[in-house]
């Protein structure tokens, strides 16, 4: 059963270019406004019990999508729609009165998230406990640090009951004791079956906190599915910003040239995505100019798309010769029987070497055979080392410490 769904939802503002224009338009002097889409066919369902994160820029139109599923915004177009009570925690401090305490604001925010009077009397003294605010809940919120803000917001939204949670960046701040105590209470609810709309830039969290996600950029849907795949889907898009010409980009040198460079999977095919842990061969063909004598060789940089270079092999270092093709043609492949990068976009630099003398690169290929990797866990990192935990290692009582310092 669906418990939060939206299709073909949008949200415009009007846009004035001077603040007399609005009074000229109020007064009947033509429209002088230009629509702003902040959010633009949008559509999603949510699963009761389900957890969805939101990713996405800062100004992405996350924040107003949240906000209409809050109630606090209206959808200018599409249909949208929230079953169950919902605890809302969107910006900071939004709802609370400033001159209120925090005592007084539980009640003005709880009837505003449905609690009845009754129940709100019933968890003062759990909100209060759980925000660890002590004397501060009897002091105006105005005097509150964005931190205990936090606090109270998360502790009335989360002891309200909701069916609905939806959260907007609320970890962001805040020490990492109290994050972890939100993060568990966010996990528990879920496995007791709440829904969840979760947004954060902390992508590991919505990882963990979530199974599907929705990245959201200048107010359209950019790509949905499960959260590992976006996750890694958006942070490749964002490292890929940073990327400074490295497609497709040569320098070349006509002693020893690439003519081919291609990476295929386990089956022979081309490669175009793979999962962490599949295998993957990269072939290599050069050409030496006629005549020469030096031994061929290449070195081969596994790159990310923002410039990283997760790894290096050279056949120079490895002990490898090439294959020869005749004609100065020759061939070798780059063999990984198990990669274990995570979730990115990924290319091969290719240098061509004389093997004799390595420390000359003659030709040199940027950007070839662009692969993406897909990691389907929620282990995060640049790559999957292999390791195990144990417990079998001896414990060794501390000598006693010697008296002067002396043995």
């Amino acid at each position: 059963m669906r418990c939060v769904h939206a299709a073909g939802v949008g949200k415009a503002y009007r846009r004035y270019a001077r603040p007399f224009d609005r009074a000229l338009e109020w007064l009947g002097r033509g429209n002088r406004h230009e629509l702003f889409w902040a959010v633009r066919d949008v559509s999603f369902e949510v699963e009761r019990g389900g957890a969805l994160g939101l990713v996405g820029d800062n100004g992405a139109g996350k924040t107003t999508l949240l906000a209409m599923l809050a109630g606090a915004a209206s959808p200018s177009e599409g249909e949208l729609g929230v079953t169950g009570r919902r605890g809302a925690i969107l910006e900071l401090g939004a709802g609370f009165h400033p001159e209120f305490t925090g005592r007084e604001n539980i009640h003005l925010v709880g009837v505003a998230q449905g609690m009845s009077r009754a129940e709100i009397a019933g968890r003062v003294d759990e909100i209060v406990d759980f925000s660890e605010l002590g004397a501060f809940i009897d002091q105006p919120v105005r005097t509150y640090s964005s931190g205990m803000f936090l606090r109270l917001a998360f502790s009335i939204a989360t002891a309200a009951g909701p069916e609905v949670l939806i959260v907007d960046e609320a970890l962001a701040v805040g020490d990492q004791r109290f994050q972890l105590k939100c993060t568990d209470r966010i996990a528990s609810f879920v496995q007791r079956g709440g829904t969840l709309v979760f947004c954060s830039h902390n992508l590991y969290q919505v990882k963990k906190l979530c199974r599907q996600a929705l990245w959201i950029d200048h107010g359209t849907v950019q790509a949905q599915g499960p959260a590992a795949e976006v996750c890694d889907v958006y942070a490749d898009r964002a490292r890929a910003r940073v990327l400074s010409g490295h497609t497709g980009t040569s320098a070349g040198h006509s002693l020893l040239g690439v003519t081919r460079v291609e990476a295929v999977d386990g089956t022979g095919r081309p490669l175009i995505q793979m999962e962490t842990d599949d295998s993957l061969t990269l072939r290599i063909w050069l050409r030496r100019a006629v005549g020469s004598d030096l031994q061929p060789g290449c070195a081969v940089g596994v790159v990310r798309s923002d410039g990283l270079v997760c790894y290096v092999a050279s056949t120079e270092l490895d002990d490898v010769r090439l294959q020869a093709l005749g004609n100065d043609d020759f061939h070798v492949a780059l063999h990984f029987p198990k990669l274990s990068l995570f979730g990115g976009s990924y290319h091969f630099n290719v240098a061509t070497i004389d093997s004799r003398r390595p420390l000359i690169m003659l030709d040199v290929r940027e950007g070839e055979a662009p692969f993406s990797v897909v990691n389907s866990r929620t282990d995060w990192g640049v790559c999957r080392l292999p390791h195990e935990w144990r417990h079998d290692v001896a414990h060794v009582a501390p000598q006693a410490p010697v008296e002067g310092g002396r043995a």
